[in-house]
């Protein structure tokens, strides 16, 4: 892997605890990682997840 690679993976993943562990909005989770537009956050989230951001904590915050 890439230092590039290694970088965007952990990023995801702080995104993804975010979106799943708490009520931040997704412009604010952007902000705090670094992104200064939320809609770059949201095409490089669903290019790396393969879904966007709300469809991401719809589906980590259901039931069972």
């Amino acid at each position: 892997c890439s230092a590039l690679a290694v970088l965007h993976a952990r990023l995801l993943l702080e995104a993804q605890r975010e979106l799943a562990y708490t009520t931040m909005s997704i412009k604010q989770i952007s902000l705090g990682l670094g992104f200064a537009d939320a809609a770059y956050f949201t095409r490089f989230f669903e290019r790396l997840a393969g879904s966007t951001p709300s469809a991401w904590r719809t589906l980590a915050n259901k039931p069972g």
